[in-house]
């Protein structure tokens, strides 16, 4: 077929570049090489046709920098039917999901770090603050949509699905992905006749921000605590952020062997809050695209190497790196520096010299056990007086006990024979208006709590006067050091292990060339391919029977179809005993030891230094416990003089 521009010029089809349920993507001849052209499969409405010209006269330079926005009509005939339509190829790029699925950042960007990342993702949300100021909106947002080249510029295709207004004139989006549909959408059978907003696709670009800085893993996709499953789409609809501060009230939470939002700046984690809460479906009330360029602008600001791993970049305002913390905890490595100095030669390069720096930890002297200190009492103290009224009552109190005694003696000497009645008339006025004065209160009460307060006071010294917490900080650089004597033996077995386990690394390298998204496995949606990415199961060598059963929502049946996809992938595997060890694996292994042996030289050459502040912070507390003593013992004493007078 031939195929015709706007100004009837011939138009020369090249190679398929791809294929979707719409059309097909091609190169185009004798035009540059920077040209290409979708050609749709079968008719084309009468609606789509002019708005794909409304969009070609509306192209401006800066749509052009960001999206393959339509360029000039295809058509069938000099001035025929619209069927196609020419754009800017996206010149060494990739899906974003290729950039934010650690599986397939490993293969296709596979020097890309932390950094590189906020980049992407402030790069994104660019290119949708200018579709937003072209007075359009992307409605279909999905992983699809964005490409990303290495340089971490995005450019987004399938432009002519924008929801698009020409002359009064709506062109709707009828198309949406229901893992990147915000909840007031959800459920909808069809987007015809929804007028998209800008704030619906903030929800979209959140999504994507959040899928880049936090390792693929989906919003809504996490652990549900109450009863029964909880779809993906469910979560979304109901405001179930898995992510959610503390007491979010979503009943969701993070997969596991993830970071959280804590690594990210206060900023940038309330965005999130802010996107996928309740009062985000109300008009603009999501961060908008240009809100995620400043703030993400202000994170790439703030970013720090690593000192253990270069490959490692994180917000500076964490105590330690994240990254680090999840490979020793979790074993899971979400970047990759396969070009790391071996383990060996790392350790010759160090200049760390164990013995000295273990003689320097030695010579650090414990506090010692601290005498118990002799606090004696002030003998300066006096009473508190009391007030008049308190004086007054104590003077009545004891006026009517003398005249008790007094009346009882008296009577039992005129009347002896009514001495039952005498002590009973006795014991009444004895004891009448007995019940304590409000300063009397007062003033036990403050003799309690200086009680409480110095038996506090000594607890706290008895905790001080020791030196467990000396010993115990030498109790972990002695560890330290025992894991450091053993690292080349721990070394040096497992990389016996790799030589003995060819077969088995051969298969897995073998299985993650193979992942879920690009599959079709019976009951495997796109929803649940989500959901099984966010919980770090992308290819077939992820997939475990442990691992999915444990999954909410993967029954018996789904498991077993994807351990039954995985076993068909084996049987096509073929072992080839002379390759040996995969350099890779090999790098990786040397990697995780080098950064164990930073990790510890680290942390011993730190020891000095750490267990002096240890002896200065127990000499400092001692001295403040002992005159914190001084000063419960006095209060102490002063209360009970004060309580004395008060009987």
């Amino acid at each position: 077929m031939d195929f015709f521009d706007s100004q009837g010029k011939k138009i020369v089809l090249g190679k398929e570049l791809g294929q979707g349920g719409e059309g097909a993507v091609f190169d185009v001849q004798g035009r540059g090489s920077n040209l290409v052209a979708k050609i749709y499969h079968g008719n084309v409405s009468q609606d789509r046709q002019a708005k794909l010209r409304a969009m070609t006269a509306r192209k401006t330079e800066a749509l052009g920098n960001i999206a393959a926005w339509p360029i000039d009509t295809v058509h069938t005939s000099v001035n025929g039917s619209v069927h196609g339509f020419l754009m800017a190829k996206a010149v060494d790029a990739q899906p974003l999901h290729h950039l934010y699925g650690p599986g397939h950042r490993k293969q296709q960007f596979p020097k890309a770090d932390w950094s590189f990342l906020l980049s992407a993702a402030r790069n994104v949300a660019s290119a949708f603050t200018v579709v937003h100021a072209s007075g359009s909106v992307i409605g279909d947002v999905n992983p699809n949509l964005v490409f990303v080249s290495r340089d971490s510029t995005v450019r987004l295709i399938d432009c002519d699905s924008f929801q698009f207004v020409d002359s009064g004139r709506t062109f709707a989006c009828e198309v949406g992905v229901p893992t990147f549909t915000p909840p007031e959408l959800q459920g909808l059978l069809s987007f015809r006749n929804v007028n998209r907003t800008s704030n619906h696709d903030n929800f979209g670009l959140a999504l994507l921000v959040f899928h880049l800085l936090l390792m693929g893993r989906h919003p809504f996709a996490g652990v549900y605590r109450g009863a029964g499953d909880m779809s993906l789409e469910q979560a979304i609809k109901e405001f179930r952020y898995a992510f959610a501060s503390p007491g979010g009230g979503t009943a969701m939470y993070p997969p596991p062997n993830t970071v959280g939002t804590d690594i990210l700046p206060n900023d940038t984690a309330a965005m999130f809050e802010k996107a996928f809460g309740r009062s985000g479906e109300k008009h603009d009330a999501r961060p908008s695209a240009g809100e995620w360029m400043s703030t993400l602008d202000r994170a790439r600001a703030q970013i720090q190497t690593c000192t253990f791993d270069t490959s490692h970049k994180y917000y500076r305002g964490r105590s330690a790196c994240p990254w680090c913390e999840l490979e020793r905890s979790a074993g899971v490595a979400f970047f990759f520096s396969l070009g790391a100095a071996g383990f060996q030669a790392a350790a010759r390069g160090s200049g760390f010299d164990v013995a000295r720096v273990w003689s320097d930890i030695m010579a650090v002297r414990s506090p010692g056990i601290a005498a118990k200190p002799d606090v004696k009492r002030p003998q300066s103290l006096k009473a508190t007086p009391l007030p008049a009224d308190a004086r007054n009552a104590r003077f009545l109190k004891r006026t009517r006990r003398v005249l008790a005694v007094v009346g009882v003696v008296f009577g039992l000497v005129k009347f002896p024979a009514f001495w039952f009645f005498i002590l009973i008339a006795g014991a009444l006025l004895f004891y009448a208006g007995g019940a304590p004065s409000p300063e009397q209160t007062r003033r036990k009460t403050l003799l309690e709590t200086a009680n409480r307060v110095l038996a506090a006071a000594w607890s706290q010294w008895n905790m001080v006067a020791t030196d467990k917490a000396f010993h115990d900080k030498l109790e972990e650089f002695k560890r330290a050091r025992q894991e450091y004597d053993d690292l080349s033996n721990r070394f040096s077995n497992d990389k016996s292990k790799l030589q003995a386990n060819i077969r088995e690394l051969q298969m897995r390298n073998f299985l993650e060339k193979f992942f879920l998204s690009d599959h079709d496995i019976p009951g495997i949606g796109p929803t649940r391919k989500t959901t099984l990415a966010s919980f770090g199961v992308e290819t077939a060598a992820d997939v475990e029977w442990n691992k999915i059963h444990s999954i909410k929502g993967f029954g018996e049946r789904l498991t077993k179809e994807l351990v039954q996809w995985r076993r068909s992938l084996e049987k096509r595997f073929v072992f080839d005993p002379s390759k040996g060890v995969d350099p890779a694996d090999m790098a990786v292994l040397q990697q995780r030891y080098a950064l164990i042996r930073k990790q510890l030289e680290a942390l011993l050459v730190s020891g000095p230094a750490q267990l002096r502040r240890v002896v200065a912070e127990t000499e400092r507390q001692r001295v403040l416990l002992q005159d914190m003593l001084v000063n419960a013992e006095t209060q102490v004493a002063q209360a009970e003089l004060d309580f004395a007078v008060s009987k």
